[in-house]
């Protein structure tokens, strides 16, 4: 069982494995979002 804490907890390379696809999908979604917000924001000003 400790070999098994060793290799899923935190610091081990699935827990780092995991954490660095969580932090990629969230910088992701955040760059999209910021995407679609310039684009409305555009759209706006054009109909004004």
């Amino acid at each position: 069982m400790d070999t098994w804490w060793l290799v899923f907890f935190w610091s081990g390379p699935i827990g780092i494995g995991v954490f660095l696809a969580c932090l990629g999908t969230f910088v992701w979604l955040l760059a999209k979002a910021d995407a679609i917000k310039k684009q409305t924001s555009l759209i706006e000003k054009k109909k004004e």
